[in-house]
């Protein structure tokens, strides 16, 4: 098995979304409280006990400086995000340059 380890921001999330959960929970049990339901019960108890560990965890979770997998990759600055080429720059490497300097050239006389 792999023991992949769960940095800072995973805890977080994972505290959020059982957080999430006991409160889904909790509104099942209370909408429900006129017939008793020990299932109900029990899942909200499961549920708090869970997300009350997973905050702990956040908490003891040492802070790691790498990026996290969820962040999206940085955005490279390039003047292409204008929507205009700069100027002296080609579009495509094999096309010739507009002003020819070698007019002696056999590429360059059509006969």
């Amino acid at each position: 098995m792999n023991n992949k380890r769960i940095d800072k921001k995973g805890y977080r999330v994972l505290a959020i979304v059982w957080t999430l959960a006991a409160a889904s929970m909790a509104v099942a049990f209370v909408r429900r409280l006129a017939e008793f339901n020990l299932l109900l019960l029990l899942l909200l108890a499961l549920s708090t006990l869970t997300a009350s560990n997973f905050w702990k965890a956040y908490r003891r979770a040492p802070e790691v400086g790498g990026p996290s997998p969820l962040d999206a990759p940085p955005r490279p600055s390039t003047p292409l995000d204008s929507g205009r080429l700069p100027l002296g720059v080609e579009l495509f490497a094999d096309d010739e340059p507009m002003n020819h300097s070698n007019k002696d050239s056999e590429e360059n006389t059509h006969e």
